[in-house]
């Protein structure tokens, strides 16, 4: 996977975790639907600028909250690869 899709990941788990729509967090921020809808399908990268307008929508402070997540899921991702390895 590449890190955006690593980002996207985080922000679909959180939005099933707090129990928000992709179209919700637009319309929240002001951003279009089609346009959310490119982002989450990883047909656009994610500009900071973007993660920091949808962060609060999503519980976190700023963009940076979304890369620490994002990293969170790739080492999850990781572990889990490892796991599935092992006899």
């Amino acid at each position: 996977m590449t890190s955006n899709e690593y980002v996207t990941q985080a922000i679909k788990v959180r939005m099933a975790r707090l129990g928000i729509t992709q179209s919700g967090v637009a319309d929240a921020v002001g951003i279009n639907r089609v346009v959310m809808n490119r982002y989450m399908r990883n047909q656009r990268e994610w500009p900071i600028r973007v993660l920091d307008k949808i962060a609060p929508a999503l519980k976190w402070q700023d963009g940076l909250d979304i890369f620490i997540a994002a990293n969170s899921e790739e080492k999850r991702t990781a572990i889990d690869g490892i796991n599935q390895i092992k006899p």
